[in-house]
Order: structure tokens, then C-alpha cells, then sequence
């Protein structure tokens, strides 16, 4: 049902999902909830140009039912990181990437570090909460300057974040584009093989024109049986996600085998049941991860009504042309993006809200694909950007460094958008 919706109605309607959640997120209010105002307002939006409550209901029944594949890969996200911490699994993994470092080259292994951990765990919090911690007390002693540590760590904690299968943000994404995730994994590859070569090297820079640094005592590296025991299950996981299983099956076989390490290594069913509902002092388990699963579903019905009543059409029609070179497009989508993380309060409200919006524009110009790389270099990283921002609000929280003095050092984040503007400037022109 397509109807003409003023600016003042479409304002009033994110007005009233907005402010719930940024006042949810300062608040550290649950924001499901926080979410049933503005869900409540497109619903009367709807009905008030006309649409009967039999075609409201059924739309945000289909958003939700649309968002329960997703939903049930966070519940698998919220169960694996606390199983492999558990086993003892993320603890050998950080004990082997710490015995790595040489002191004068330590922002730059702090952020491949933070990369390959966050790419391992799929969760930029997680990561940090791994390896942000020793690193920033090791980068301390050293004396590396605590905002541009930040900045390398929270870089890091993106490239996973952003790229890995594991991740919440790499799923939303790829549910909003309609792409498997072989193929969204392949489309945003390419511009992630430009950006993390040249963020090392800007890292590699500074460690070098910084100057030597005192050493640090060396870290032991696990023994080798207890390494390759909490090497399989990483190790099985990356081998079906190559072989294009599905991720519900990548996921139950990434938990189980973990599992059982932990079981080998004496766990017992009680504590193992423990630590993945409630999670460590380290990492959330899955009590902490269904609630952001309710917001998944209600934002799912929020934007089912938005996309089968087309109210933001008219403006994206405003915005985008349809003639548009692909850089062009990129640009534009990369500017609308940053707008909506700007007033968000978290990071999956506008993946899934730029995502859906904007599909159809994409599919009738050059393909979903290239949108969900653009959102993937430009949507899921601002969250770390923006102050007001809850992802950004925990990494600061646990590298002690504000969102407002690590932002300029983290160098991932800036040259992500920029490099897949370029990127598409440079397809245009190799297809003209």
C-alpha cells in the first residue's frame, strides 16, 4: 500500500523511534522496548493515511518472521564466545598473539592482533575484551600514547567486526541485502584488502618514527598439545564456512566442538551451563544477547512498514537519481549512512533501516551487492565514531580511553568509506 508522506510525518515517525533509544542507551535501558514507541508511531503513520490495522499487522508480522533467521544466529553468536572462552580456547589464542610482539613495532601488532582475534570471535567488543586489556596495560608500560593504542585497537576490533561471519553486524547486513553469506563475504573483500595493508602501514609508520621502546617480559606460548586442542575448533569453523555450509551449521559445530575441549579439559555440565547463560567477567552470554534480539525483531516490523509503504521513497528519489555513476552513488549512500548513524544510538538500527531502504534502489541500478559493501565500509564502522553511539561507548569503556580522543587514531575507520568511494569511482571508470 503506497501512499505520499509529508517530511513532518516521516520526521515525527523517527522522532519517536530515536529519542527512546538514545534516551535507552544513556540510560542502559534495555532497547526493545525502548523501540515500541517508534514502531507504534510508523503504525499510526500508516493507518492514519489510510491502511486498515489488518494490513499494519500483518506487514510487521512479516518483519518479524522476516528477522528470525538472523535472530537465531545471534542466539548462536551469544552461545559460541562464552563456550571458547570457557574451554580455554580465546585465553591460548590471546597468550599466542601476545608471545608475538616486539616492542617497536607494537601499535602496528596491536592492531593485527585486535584483527585476526576480532575476525576469530566476530565481535569487536569481544575482541577487545580479549586482548584490549593486556595489550593497553603492556602499551603502558612500553609508553605508547594511550589514543593512538585506542585507535590501533579499536581499528583492529572492526576489520572482524565488519568482515567476519561470526559477527552480528556481517549477519544483519547480509539479511538486509538478501545476499548468502559466501557471497556477501566475497563482495566485501575487496576494498578490506586495501584498507588493513594500508592501515598497518600508517601504524608501521608511526612505530617507527616513534623510536625504540623498552622490551616487556615475554610471554609464554601454550604448549604445543594444548595449543593444537584449542586450535581445532577455530580451525573447523573457518573449514565449513570455505566449504559453504550453513551458518547454523557452522555455528552448532563451533560450539559443540568447543564444548567438548572444555569437557576434555575437566569442565563440568553445571559451570559449562553457567558461563554460557550468564557469560564471564570478560564476555556476555546468551542472557545478555536475547534482548538485543527483541530489538532485531521489532526493528525488522519497524522496517517491513517502512519498506511495503514505501514512506521513505520519495526522499531516496530526492537523494538518488537513478542516472548516477556508481562512485557517485557510493558517495551518496556513504553520506546517507553517516546521517543515520549520527542519530542512532547503535549499530544494527541503521544497517537494518540504510539496508532495507535502500534496496530497492540498488537492485534496479548496480545490484545489492555493491550496497552492502558500501554499508559494510561505512555504517557498521561509524558506529565506533560516534560518541553518543553504545558500541562505541563500550569499546571506550574497556580500553579507558574516550570515544572522543581515540577516534581521530582510528585510521580503519576513516579510510574504509573513502576507500570504497574510490573503489567504485575506479569499477565506473574500468566499465565505461
Amino acid at each position: 500500500m503506497t501512499q505520499t508522506y509529508s517530511n513532518r510525518l516521516i520526521a515525527a515517525v523517527f522522532s519517536c523511534a530515536i529519542v527512546p533509544l538514545m534516551s535507552a542507551a544513556a540510560f542502559e535501558l534495555p532497547l526493545g522496548p525502548a523501540m515500541l514507541p517508534g514502531l507504534a508511531a510508523a503504525a499510526a503513520a500508516v493507518m492514519y493515511k489510510g491502511a486498515p490495522a489488518a494490513f499494519v499487522a500483518r506487514t510487521s508480522l512479516k518483519g518479524m518472521n522476516r528477522s528470525r533467521a538472523i535472530a537465531w544466529l545471534l542466539i548462536f553468536i551469544g552461545l559460541l564466545l562464552p563456550a571458547w572462552t570457557y574451554a580455554g580456547i580465546v585465553d591460548d589464542l590471546n597468550q599466542l598473539f601476545l608471545a608475538g610482539i616486539h616492542p617497536g613495532y607494537f601499535l602496528t601488532a596491536s592492531f593485527l592482533i585486535a584483527s585476526v582475534m576480532s575476525l576469530t570471535v566476530g565481535s569487536a567488543v569481544g575482541s577487545l575484551s580479549i586482548v584490549g586489556i593486556p595489550l593497553i596495560g603492556a602499551g603502558t608500560a612500553l609508553g605508547v600514547a594511550p589514543v593512538l593504542l585506542g585507535g590501533a585497537l579499536v581499528s583492529g576490533a572492526f576489520v572482524g567486526d565488519r568482515t567476519s561471519p561470526l559477527s552480528s553486524s556481517f549477519q544483519l547486513l547480509r539479511f538486509a541485502s538478501g545476499l548468502t553469506t559466501r557471497r556477501h563475504l566475497r563482495t566485501i573483500t575487496p576494498t578490506l584488502l586495501i584498507s588493513v595493508p594500508l592501515t598497518a602501514v600508517i601504524f608501521l609508520a608511526i612505530d617507527l618514527a616513534s623510536g625504540p621502546r623498552t622490551s616487556f617480559s615475554n610471554v609464554a606460548i601454550p604448549e604445543a598439545a594444548t595449543l593444537l586442542l584449542s586450535l581445532l575448533p577455530p580451525i573447523l569453523l573457518l573449514g565449513l564456512i570455505v566449504r559453504g555450509k550453513s551458518m547454523y551449521s557452522c555455528f552448532i559445530a563451533a560450539i559443540a566442538s568447543g564444548s567438548a575441549v572444555a569437557f576434555i579439559r575437566g569442565g563440568d555440565p553445571a559451570s559449562w551451563i553457567t558461563v554460557l547463560w550468564n557469560g564471564t567477567d570478560r564476555v556476555n552470554g546468551l542472557v545478555d544477547m536475547l534482548p538485543f534480539v527483541l530489538f532485531i525483531i521489532i526493528v525488522g516490523a519497524f522496517c517491513q512498514l517502512l519498506e511495503d509503504t514505501d514512506m521513505l521513497q520519495p526522499l531516496l528519489k530526492k537523494v538518488f537519481h537513478g542516472s548516477e555513476s556508481l562512485g557517485t552513488a557510493s558517495a551518496k549512500t556513504t553520506g546517507a549512512a553517516a546521517a543515520v548513524a549520527l542519530v542512532s544510538p547503535n549499530q544494527s538500527f541503521p544497517i537494518l533501516l540504510a539496508g532495507r531502504t535502500m534496496l530497492p534502489y540498488w537492485r534496479k541500478t548496480y545490484g545489492p551487492a555493491h550496497m552492502a559493501r558500501i554499508l559494510a565500509d561505512s555504517t557498521v564502522v561509524f558506529a565506533g565514531l560516534v560518541p553518543w553511539s553504545l558500541l562505541a561507548i563500550l569499546c571506550s569503556t574497556i580500553i579507558q580511553v574516550p570515544v572522543t580522543a581515540y577516534a581521530p587514531a582510528a585510521i580503519f575507520l576513516w579510510l574504509s568509506p573513502i576507500i570504497t568511494i574510490g573503489y567504485s569511482s575506479w569499477l565506473s571508470m574500468k566499465n565505461r
